[in-house]
C-alpha cells in the first residue's frame, strides 16, 4: 500500500471512531430513591410528608379586601353592591326615591372604583 492510502485509512478509521463515540447517548440519570447520596436523603425521599390542615374558617377570600372582592366578582358583585347601597340609602333617607337611590349609588360606585 502506498503512503497515501495508509493516511487516507487512518483518517477514516479515526472519524469513524469518533462518530461512535458521540453518537452514543449517555445513560439516563438514576432517579430511584437508592440513587440519594445519604442515608437521611434515602429515608427522606420514601417517607411522604403530611399535608398541614386549613385553619378554621380558613376562606380564600378572607384574605382580600372588600374592595378586592368587589372588583374580582365582577358583574353579579357590582349588582348586589348596588342592592346593598340602594337599600341602606332609602334605609338613611326616608322618603328617598328608588331613582334618587339608584343616583347617589351609581355615584358612590363609580367614586369607590376610581380610588
Amino acid at each position: 500500500m502506498n503512503l497515501r492510502r495508509k493516511a487516507l485509512l487512518a483518517v477514516a478509521t479515526s472519524i469513524a471512531s469518533i462518530a461512535v463515540a458521540v453518537a452514543q447517548a449517555p445513560p439516563p440519570p438514576d432517579t430511584s430513591p437508592a440513587a440519594a447520596s445519604s442515608p437521611h436523603q434515602r429515608q427522606s425521599t420514601q417517607t411522604q410528608a403530611p399535608e398541614a390542615p386549613p385553619a378554621n374558617g380558613a376562606e380564600p377570600t378572607a384574605a382580600s379586601t372588600p374592595h378586592q372582592q368587589q372588583t374580582t366578582s365582577g358583574k353579579a358583585g357590582h349588582k348586589q353592591a348596588m342592592k346593598d347601597c340602594m337599600t341602606r340609602e332609602q334605609a338613611d333617607h326616608t322618603g328617598m326615591s328608588m331613582a334618587d337611590a339608584r343616583k347617589s349609588c351609581k355615584q358612590q360606585l363609580k367614586t369607590n372604583s376610581q380610588k
